[in-house]
C-alpha cells in the first residue's frame, strides 16, 4: 500500500510541476510574441477585417472577439511608437488612440443590438485604421528590427 500510495504522490507531484512550468512559460512566451510591432501591425489589420466582416454580414454577436482581441495589439503599437524619432512617434500614437476609441464606440453599439450604429461605428474604424496606415507603421517599425 506504501508503494502504491508513493507511486501516486510521485506522479501527482509530476504532473503539478509540469502543469506550473507550461502555465508560467506559456504567457510569457505568448506575451513575448505580443511585443513585435510588426505581428501588432498585422494583427491589427486582420482584426479590423474580422471586424467588417461581422458587421456587414449583421452579426453583432461577432464583434466582441476582435473588438478584444485588438486590444493587445494596440497598447503594443503604442508602447513601441514612443521610441519612434522626430514627430513619427505621437502622430502614430494619436492614430492608435483614434483607432482605439472607435473600436469601443463599435463594441458599445454591437453590445446595444444597433446595426445601424455598428455601421456608423465601423466607418470610423476603418478612418482611423487608415489615418495609422498614412503613417506607414510598418516601414517605421521595420526601422527599429
Amino acid at each position: 500500500m506504501n508503494e502504491h500510495f508513493l507511486k501516486f504522490r510521485t506522479n501527482y507531484l509530476f504532473g503539478l510541476i509540469t502543469a506550473l512550468t507550461l502555465g508560467i512559460s506559456a504567457p510569457a512566451l505568448r506575451a513575448q510574441q505580443d511585443k513585435d510591432p510588426l505581428k501588432a501591425w498585422a494583427t491589427i489589420q486582420q482584426t479590423v477585417k474580422d471586424m467588417e466582416t461581422a458587421v456587414q454580414s449583421k452579426n453583432l454577436h461577432g464583434i466582441h472577439d476582435p473588438t478584444m482581441k485588438i486590444r493587445a495589439p494596440i497598447k503594443t503599437l503604442k508602447e513601441h511608437s514612443r521610441l519612434l524619432s522626430g514627430d513619427k512617434g505621437p502622430k502614430i500614437t494619436a492614430a492608435l488612440k483614434q483607432l482605439d476609441s472607435s473600436v469601443t464606440d463599435l463594441h458599445s453599439a454591437a453590445d446595444n443590438g444597433s446595426q445601424a450604429d455598428a455601421e456608423t461605428a465601423l466607418k470610423a474604424v476603418e478612418s482611423a485604421l487608415d489615418q495609422l496606415k498614412a503613417q506607414d507603421p510598418e516601414d517605421a517599425f521595420k526601422a527599429m528590427h
